[in-house]
């Protein structure tokens, strides 16, 4: 069986696979260098990270290549008011399971010491995340914009987040080899990675599949940390449960929350073509 028949029959399956493919052998030199376990004599600096976080973007282009002989694999031109619906909407969701239910958990009074002025720094953090951190611009074209509304043409909502976002927790897998990469314990980390899937979901459905907002709202989780250093710089926080799984229990609430309010469609109304239009 050619390849092009693989990706014609079954373009999931190659998609998620070159996607893996490709990112965990370019992230190689990096595990294996001093960064990483130590096998290699060298150190390679962490920003080497971001090559493989290309590989789901690579994998989308040569799919749609494969298949329809261009490059046109997902909704990029939508109506605005989808896309301020996405943004707005989404920047409330993400916000509020990252810095605001944890805060009100956390905080000693009084919570006027929390500092509110630190959601101005959300543009400039995002605007780092996106174009100079690892993650959304390679990232979402080809988990939001080519798998999931392949997915939702084959699965419920519920099934097609759940899929993805285990698919996407495992993909970073390599990376746990990095002790710098990330303080979070893995099933914490799976927690947030899956429970994220189900909210990016949503998000994606009702600005009626706009890549754009999805990478915004992956640059906006990923700036958040930042935002919340400042927003509780003045605070006193309890000892109650660890910060880590206090945060991957807000989103966790969050997606109950979206389940129950949108009766399992999490927004999802009609088929999104996976093309530009």
């Amino acid at each position: 069986m050619t390849i092009k028949k693989i990706a014609r029959e079954h373009p999931l399956v190659l998609f998620f696979s070159l996607a893996y493919l490709v990112a965990w052998l370019s992230w190689l030199p990096l595990i294996l260098s001093q960064t990483g376990i130590g096998y290699l004599p060298i150190k390679i600096p962490m920003p080497y990270v971001i090559i493989g976080t290309f590989a789901p973007l690579f994998a989308a282009f040569l799919i749609q290549w494969l298949t329809q002989h261009n490059l046109k694999f997902f909704r990029f031109r939508v109506r605005w008011k989808h896309l301020l619906l996405g943004l707005i909407v989404g920047f409330i969701l993400i916000a509020s399971a990252f810095i605001l239910i944890p805060s009100a958990i956390l905080t000693k009074p009084p919570l006027s010491l929390w500092n509110w002025k630190a959601f101005l720094a959300y543009p400039s953090a995002i605007i780092h995340s996106i174009f100079l951190a690892a993650g959304p611009l390679g990232e979402e074209p080809g988990w939001r914009g080519f798998a999931l509304p392949r997915l939702l043409r084959k699965y419920n909502p519920f099934l097609a987040s759940l899929i993805l976002g285990v698919l996407w927790f495992c993909w970073h897998l390599p990376l746990f080899l990095i002790p710098t990469w990330t303080s979070s314990p893995m099933y914490i980390y799976a927690m947030l990675v899956v429970s994220l899937s189900f909210v990016m979901t949503f998000i994606y459905n009702i600005s009626k599949g706009n890549v754009v907002v999805a990478i915004i709202m992956h640059g906006i989780f990923n700036s958040s940390p930042f935002i919340l250093n400042d927003f509780l710089a003045n605070s006193a926080t309890k000892d109650l449960i660890s910060f880590e799984l206090l945060l991957a229990l807000s989103f966790v609430f969050l997606v109950v929350l979206l389940l129950l309010f949108t009766q399992g469609r999490l927004g999802y109304e009609t088929k999104i073509e996976s093309k530009v239009v």
